[in-house]
């Protein structure tokens, strides 16, 4: 109990972070290499909540083994601090630049973690950062910890500067929740460097991380606005995604037949209300391991994860669900398609172009006006 009194912010962030982490995984399908960033640093942050306490609780304990525990808890803590710094350089470099190659090519930042790691192999036979008392267990800050803490700035002030130098590739509230990113961490170990027992290092860069995803990530800038389905934006952010990755999948374009008609004659009501009935039933149809999104105006686009080359089934069940609605302007609804499958040949500009081509072909197969 004393424990739980003691660490009970670090229990408190390690919750939010639970959730924070089931929000982004199960709530969103619209997967981004900056989410994947993103839930990085959170489960770093995470380990190093959980650590800390225990660096704490294992220390001047004398049972077998405790001196390893110590000893390797520190370890980790110390190594954690630039991991998740350049983490979080990434991530803003990746918004800045929508570049997954340019973060690989840095190596994810992580030039002070590889610096750091060194310097704690020698700090196992010639203390600089910290030393444990083999025989009472008892933990020693060494002349040389600042160093550490000196380290972590120079990244953060890095990425201040970052941020500055860049600013014009992004609007001005991202630029204000990048400042809130890491000012937060610096003034936790400020904080902390005061009163080692007020633990605000790790648990301040949950604040970041929850302003991260509520104003950078949040699902509903990912949403049409009225048919509550993905938007353009998404299905850009996901088709990259999926390229970068190099995952199979296809895109079907579907365009209304006729809508216009609708609107002009019985108002824009109206057709919003066919617009809305047309995905939740691209939604029904499309539930698993598929992503739809309204492109603009009555053009909707599915982005299927799948490796087939046949889609006739899920076109007939799109017509059969149409069919069955009792709207009168649905129920007749009819509706132009084209499909075209992933290959690394192409970009997705031109992907886009090509299943667009074959949409319009259908509807002049057709004679569609």
């Amino acid at each position: 109990m004393d424990y739980i009194v003691q660490f009970q912010i670090n229990i408190y962030a390690i919750m939010v972070l639970i959730v924070l982490y089931l929000i982004i995984k199960l709530k969103s399908k619209v997967e981004t290499f900056g989410k994947r960033l993103l839930k990085l640093v959170l489960i770093g942050t995470a380990v190093a909540i959980i650590v800390e306490p225990l660096t704490w609780i294992f220390d001047r304990k004398t049972f077998y083994g405790a001196f390893l525990l110590e000893y390797g808890t520190n370890f980790l803590l110390f190594m954690l601090g630039p991991v998740l710094a350049g983490l979080m350089l990434a991530y803003v470099d990746y918004h800045l630049f929508t570049a997954p190659k340019r973060i690989y090519r840095r190596f994810f930042y992580q030039h002070i973690s590889l610096l750091t790691f060194i310097i704690l192999l020698i700090n196992l036979f010639y203390p600089i950062y910290f030393s444990v008392e083999p025989v009472h267990n008892i933990f020693h800050s060494e002349m040389w910890k600042p160093l550490h803490y000196l380290l972590l700035a120079s990244v953060y002030l890095y990425m201040a500067l970052f941020v500055w130098r860049h600013r014009r590739r992004t609007r001005p509230y991202v630029i204000n929740i990048f400042f809130i990113f890491f000012i937060l961490p610096i003034l936790g170990m400020v904080v902390q460097l005061f009163d080692s027992k007020l633990y605000f290092s790790w648990t301040s860069i949950v604040l970041g991380i929850l302003a991260a995803y509520i104003f950078l990530e949040t699902i509903s800038a990912e949403e049409d606005n009225l048919t509550k389905v993905y938007n353009r934006h998404s299905y850009e952010l996901y088709v990259r995604y999926l390229m970068e990755d190099r995952k199979p999948f296809g895109v079907i374009l579907f365009d209304l037949d006729r809508f216009k008609g609708i609107n002009d004659r019985f108002g824009h009501d109206t057709g919003d209300q066919v617009l809305v009935a047309f995905a939740q039933v691209l939604q029904k149809v499309f539930a698993a391991n598929a992503l739809v999104s309204r492109m603009g105006g009555d053009e909707f686009v599915v982005v299927l994860r799948t490796e087939e080359e046949n889609i006739d089934n899920y076109i007939e069940e799109v017509q059969a669900l149409l069919r069955k609605s009792e709207m009168n302007h649905v129920n007749g609804l009819t509706f132009s398609y084209g499909y075209q499958r992933y290959s690394e040949a192409i970009t997705a500009d031109e992907m886009y172009t090509l299943v667009d081509k074959k949409m319009y072909a259908f509807k002049n197969r057709s004679d569609i006006i």
